[in-house]
């Protein structure tokens, strides 16, 4: 893809790190101040207090594992920020995150149901903001799931001015779902006919669907895919899949050409004449 075809291209703040680590250190100090006290404890219980000892066991079991996690720690968020970019694109976002396991998240913009910027205690600190994305079929699954580091399909944390991508991503979705000019006087004019104009129109699609025999769920079982992960991969909601399986519901031909696509078939193969 050209450059020219991305709208917005984009990286989260280096502050995301220091904010990760003051989150950790603030845990490690509380296990450090907790071992200290039982490797006191142990040595004026059972051996009397010796300086040499106790010093040797506060290192090795306070300091040293205390510096490595620090470290590790300081290294991994350094690389996830690295590596973590996102690219509003005009036809959807597609984010890149990952440290050991990249991971590369694509999501059209007519599967975006809300856009959510959240601030909490230590991102105040730091003027960081995370925004996610919640989208049909996946944000009451991921919803569940925010890890540190890691989150849910539409999830971009260390932003220093979210709403920059919050106004690009709301801006294209207005401009791909606005009627072409000249389309609002045919479509929704005169006002009382549109919704009938419309049912009428759903009843004759849903109609010619009896008139067609299906291969669908052979062919989407074939390739050991579930009705919802179809629904996922082509972008429409389940309840259509399930339409499209029993033979209730006609599709469009940009439809039938993607579910092809991803079933590796020809059109012809998902329907036939009943």
């Amino acid at each position: 893809m050209n450059e020219e075809e991305f709208v917005y291209i984009g990286t989260i703040s280096r502050d995301y790190v220091k904010k990760e680590v003051l989150k950790n250190n603030l845990i490690l100090v509380v296990y450090a101040v907790v071992v200290s006290i039982i490797c006191l404890y142990v040595y004026f219980e059972d051996t009397g207090f010796n300086f040499d000892l106790f010093l040797i066991s506060i290192f090795t079991s306070v300091v040293a594992p205390y510096v490595a996690i620090a470290l590790i720690s300081a290294l991994y968020f350094s690389a996830f920020v690295r590596n973590f970019t996102y690219k509003v694109q005009k036809d959807s976002i597609v984010i890149n995150h990952g440290v050991f396991t990249k991971t590369r998240a694509t999501i059209p913009y007519r599967r975006i149901q809300n856009i959510n910027i959240t601030t909490g205690i230590f991102d105040r600190m730091f003027k960081t903001f995370t925004i996610k994305i919640e989208t049909a079929g996946h944000s009451a699954v991921s919803s569940g799931t925010t890890r540190r580091g890691i989150g849910p399909e539409g999830y971009i944390p260390g932003l220093k001015d979210p709403h920059i991508i919050e106004n690009k991503i709301k801006e294209i979705i207005a401009k791909i779902s606005t009627t072409p000019s000249g389309l609002e006087d045919k479509i929704f004019k005169p006002e009382q006919l549109a919704f009938d104009n419309f049912i009428s129109y759903i009843l004759s699609k849903m109609r010619e669907g009896e008139k067609l025999k299906t291969s669908i769920r052979q062919l989407r079982e074939k390739a050991k895919l579930s009705a919802v992960m179809l629904a996922e991969k082509v972008g429409v909601p389940i309840e259509t899949i399930n339409y499209l399986e029993e033979g209730k519901y006609n599709p469009s031909l940009l439809l039938a050409s993607k579910i092809a696509e991803i079933l590796d078939c020809k059109i012809e193969d998902l329907f036939e004449l009943a």
